[in-house]
């Protein structure tokens, strides 16, 4: 019996724990999670961890022997594989059984998987383990194919170019990132990748991955076959919500939660990449794969379960780094209306500024850190900047705050 059970072992799930122990919980807690390693970081394995500038050790949220001291069970290489939520009572696949007060359900997103076959070649970027495989290819190839051009497969190409290998990258959309950034944050993201000498191929999709004596053979939907050392495959992934459907919690693309991250369930949270969450601010329910998601739901679970409920009303934000640039996004850009250029594309330094009925909804924003946190601000405070001042480089955008 523990009274706080969490399922995963990711950013979510590992700091709602840590945070019930910092606000003085003193029920007990575990966390079941299917890896070897105790919870780490996983947005730099595709970033820093690949080139070297953070080592294994900075991964970890915190030592073993933080868990040991604040008496967090963590259940290492173990899933979760039934949720009887009448019972209170969830079965791991060694056949244990835990019974539970408050169970947070934080199990992330799971790969779109395009091959069925396993091998060294083949990295599917979303564990330590396989970063570090993908670090030893990186240093062995001369070659590398990436599939699917959004955040993970765009910083992949541009750490395997940065050391010297021919890169080209496949993506099925006629676009790049076409569910992450607008078109004119893509255009000029790969129109630098390819002044650095990544080639891409769009509308292009990979029929057939199949590992050989030399490397990989990749048959693509023009006919044509490519044959890179390996290949780094990032097509997108979708919520890890199995248990929480099966146990009849109520799911649709991720597992619907309340303001307090709370699901149909009174005594299950989940938090996370696999939970959906209504956005009052834009009037949508959304899934979001962001680490920001991740930690502020974390903190509106643990305040829960406190009895000290918090509304998660964060404006969402993500990142990425590519070569020199330092993309950043604020808030959600879909439905815009209209859109304004702030800065020069050509200094590499510019955001694009999204409006829906006059308000501004989001900026995107490259190497340009404080349009970045000034039009977050504004967007949290709703604020009634124009257009045109949004355009204007000169305006100072702290009036509008």
């Amino acid at each position: 019996m523990t009274d706080v059970l969490i399922i995963g072992g990711g950013q979510a799930g590992s700091m709602a724990a840590i945070n019930l122990r910092k606000q003085k919980y003193e029920g007990s807690i575990s966390i079941i999670t299917e890896e070897a390693n105790y919870p780490y970081q996983r947005p730099p394995l595709s970033k820093g961890f690949l080139t070297g500038t953070t080592k294994t050790e900075a991964l970890f949220f915190k030592s073993e022997e933080y868990y040991e001291k604040n008496k967090i069970n963590v259940h290492l290489k173990n899933r979760a594989t039934k949720l009887d939520t009448k019972k209170q009572e969830v079965t791991l696949e060694d056949r244990t059984k835990i019974k539970y007060e408050k169970l947070v359900i934080t199990t992330g997103s799971k790969l779109n998987k395009i091959t069925s076959k396993e091998d060294k070649k083949i990295i599917y970027l979303n564990s330590v383990s396989k970063a570090i495989e993908l670090k030893k290819q990186l240093k062995e190839s001369e070659s590398i194919g990436v599939i699917g051009a959004g955040f993970i497969g765009l910083e992949v190409a541009a750490t395997a170019k940065k050391m010297g290998l021919k890169t080209t990258v496949f993506e099925a959309e006629k676009r790049i990132m076409q569910r992450s950034a607008s078109k004119e944050i893509a255009d000029f993201l790969k129109s630098y990748h390819e002044k650095m000498g990544v080639g891409f191929k769009l509308n292009t999709t990979a029929k057939k991955i199949e590992p050989t004596d030399k490397g990989v053979s990749i048959h693509l939907s023009d006919g044509n076959d490519t044959n890179p050392d390996f290949v780094v495959i990032g097509v997108g992934v979708q919520a890890e919500s199995t248990i929480a459907k099966d146990a009849g919690i109520e799911c649709n693309n991720g597992i619907l939660v309340d303001k307090s991250c709370l699901t149909s369930d009174p005594n299950v949270y989940a938090a996370g990449d696999c939970s959906s969450y209504y956005f009052s601010r834009y009037d949508t329910r959304q899934r979001l794969e962001s680490v920001q998601n991740a930690i502020d739901q974390a903190a509106v679970v643990s305040s829960s379960i406190m009895g000290e409920p918090i509304a998660y009303d964060s404006v969402p934000w993500f990142w990425s780094d590519q070569y020199d640039l330092k993309f950043q996004i604020a808030g959600l850009s879909h439905e815009t209306d209209l859109i304004v250029i702030r800065g020069n594309k050509e200094e590499s330094k510019f955001s694009v500024c999204h409006f829906k009925e006059n308000k501004l909804t989001a900026v995107e924003c490259v190497n340009d850190q404080k349009t970045f946190m000034l039009g977050k601000k504004l967007i949290e405070a709703k604020s009634d900047i124009t257009p045109e001042a949004m355009e204007n480089t000169q305006t100072n955008l702290k009036d509008w705050r």
